[in-house]
């Protein structure tokens, strides 16, 4: 009998974990309308309160201004793509930056080259399903999560 019990009892368990496996939540949209101004602290942290997102950004400036210490104070665009992608870019960076989420993390997708002298003033716009990158009068982008997809004049 006992190991009946256990037959049971394993089966029973293996029902239950493959029936909640298999739960999923279609046609979610992750996009946020508009994006983000966050500004970098002295700890190199940027912190987001309207979206509760929060995270360093040291390997961030070593990657785009070789100095790990580059971003203090400066101000980074944020904005959350419909398919859960994160979109980062500031003054001076010649990249966009996209990020998937992980566990306490982001983990970098692509950079995405942009400019070739480093943006001015950009900004984010939802476009679902892209993400639209503009700096001034005449640059606007229509971003992917790997790529440009639309020069736009």
């Amino acid at each position: 009998m006992n190991h009946t019990r256990r037959f049971i009892l394993t089966c029973a368990a293996a029902v239950l974990v493959s029936s909640c496996s298999t739960l999923k939540l279609d046609r979610v949209d992750f996009g946020w309308p508009v994006e983000s101004a966050v500004t970098v602290n002295n700890a190199n942290i940027f912190e987001d309160v309207r979206y509760s997102v929060t995270g360093g950004v040291s390997a961030l400036a070593m990657e785009e201004f070789q100095d790990s210490t580059a971003l203090k104070g400066a101000n980074l665009r944020l904005i959350r793509s419909s398919e859960g992608y994160y979109f980062v870019t500031g003054p001076r960076f010649k990249h966009v930056y996209v990020f998937s989420p992980g566990k306490a993390s982001l983990s970098l997708t692509s950079a995405i080259a942009v400019s070739e002298t480093g943006l001015k003033n950009p900004a984010f716009n939802q476009r679902a399903p892209f993400v639209e990158l503009v700096d001034g009068e005449g640059f606007h982008r229509l971003l992917s999560s790997d790529d440009i997809v639309e020069v736009k004049k």
